[in-house]
């Protein structure tokens, strides 16, 4: 497939062709030598603050850097991009993370690339994620190809500083968005490690069906399903929880409506099953004869109608703007349940995207066939880990075509799994891919248990 010109490169490239030939360097940076805070606060557009870390070995800092909201027109309007960096040595190597979402500055953690290579990491938050977003907020802007030229202006601005091999990395909508960048900007980075991340074909996307349908035994199956009519059987008592918790936590759902986040979440619920949990919990399922407490007890716990409260529908609205525009999304089996559903086919993304001037989301198939495209014909250095029993697997990235790229897939694994949860041999030939890529030998951790975080776990 020949991959189409961009007509996004050109205005990138002539500002720094234009600063090349002046006479006017533009002040000099501090030497290598100098302080890292030093050499951060003088990245023009750049705002620092050093925070203590609890990450023994490193330093912290939060930063905020100025990118253009359009960069077509770089003299336009502009927004504060956050990041958030963990610094241990400029010669290390550097893992650029990608969100796909907002950062939690106050969460620190240093995630497996970073761990296994000793590496400095930073993670990036998505544009139109508050706060970095521009206002008033332009949302056709919100492409990848704009998020990819984000990453790239951030690469160039820090890699003067760190001479180290760079790689990228994300999970979920983080290692698609580390997926784009790659295609947009090939060299910005040595290798590409990318997690869980789904590459859709439409809306909705057919293949999640039957690949959902095949999980867990037909027992678990049945259970699942029945669990799912008995919660909107119960509605009554199911929206009185409901509202009752919404008081307690503060929380409303004046977006969307209480009714249609009870369908949306019981529709959603055998995905988000298997997405963050395993057959283990099969036999934790409520029966018919379950009391309603116990029916709420076990929603709330495993996919929460909260996760569609209006705090939270706002929060992740960019992400429903780009799976409505280009991105693509899953589509969810309402069949058994289309008697007792008040809002059937509401679970699509545009119904998650508040009205507003300029607000009409139209899907270009063609974002995703150019990136399916780039990847067999010149993709390279890339590195896909998927969970066997994580419904997103549904839609992996095809690596065929591809050079120096690898697909694993962690047995009984879900929407967390790691490099390190692989089989011995699988996981030798990503390490020794890491290896290739930055020249040093990644050294295992001690055994860990992960956890993620409630902002990382919805809504992909």
């Amino acid at each position: 497939m020949r991959r189409p010109v961009t007509p996004l490169l050109a205005p990138l490239f002539l500002p720094l062709l234009l600063a090349a030939c002046s006479d006017d360097p533009g002040g000099q940076p501090p030497p290598p030598t100098a302080d890292i805070l030093d050499q951060l606060q003088a990245i023009e557009g750049m705002t620092v603050e050093e925070q203590v870390s609890s990450i023994e070995g490193y330093r912290y800092f939060v930063l905020e850097y100025e990118q253009p909201a359009d960069h077509e027109a770089p003299d336009g309007q502009s927004f504060t991009q956050r990041m958030a960096l963990h610094h241990r040595d400029a010669s290390a190597p550097f893992v650029l993370g990608s969100s796909g979402y907002f950062i939690a500055p106050t969460v620190q953690r240093i995630r497996e690339p970073a761990q296994l290579l000793g590496a400095n990491q930073l993670y990036v938050e998505h544009r139109f994620f508050t706060p970095s977003r521009p206002e008033p907020s332009d949302w056709s802007l919100l492409t990848i190809e704009q998020a990819a030229a984000d990453h790239h202006r951030i690469v160039e601005a820090l890699r003067p500083i760190y001479n180290g091999k760079w790689i990228s990395t994300g999970a979920s909508k983080g290692g698609m968005t580390s997926i784009y960048h790659r295609r947009f900007f090939p060299d910005d980075v040595d290798g590409t490690v990318a997690y869980v991340a789904p590459h859709s074909h439409g809306i909705p996307d057919p293949r999640y069906l039957d690949f959902v349908a095949s999980l867990g035994t037909p027992d678990c199956r049945q259970r699942l399903q029945g669990f799912q009519r008995e919660v909107l059987l119960r509605r009554p008592a199911m929206l009185a929880r409901m509202a009752a918790q919404a008081e307690e936590a503060g929380l409303s759902y004046d977006l969307l409506g209480a009714e249609a986040v009870l369908d949306v979440t019981t529709v959603e619920f055998v995905f988000g099953f298997w997405q963050y949990f395993d057959a283990s919990q099969c036999e934790n399922i409520p029966a018919q004869a379950a009391t309603d407490d116990e029916i709420w007890a076990f929603l709330d716990e495993l996919v929460p109608p909260k996760q569609f409260a209006d705090s939270s529908t706002l929060a992740y609205e960019p992400y429903y703007w780009q799976a409505a525009t280009q991105l693509g999304y899953p589509a969810v089996d309402e069949a058994h349940l289309a008697d007792l559903l008040l809002h059937p086919n509401f679970d699509v993304p545009t119904s998650y995207v508040l009205p507003g001037p300029g607000k009409d989301p139209a899907f270009d198939s063609g974002a995703m066939e150019d990136i399916s495209g780039w990847l067999s014909a010149e993709g390279e250095r890339l590195l896909f880990i998927y969970g066997e029993n994580d419904p997103y697997t549904a839609a992996a990235f095809d690596v065929a075509g591809a050079k120096d790229a690898y697909r694993f897939i962690v047995p009984q694994g879900n929407h967390q799994a790691r490099i390190l949860d692989l089989p011995e041999a699988d996981r030798s030939v990503a390490l020794d891919a890491l290896e290739a890529w930055t020249g040093v030998t990644p050294v295992l951790p001690p055994p860990q248990t992960i956890t993620i975080s409630p902002v990382e776990r919805w809504p992909l």
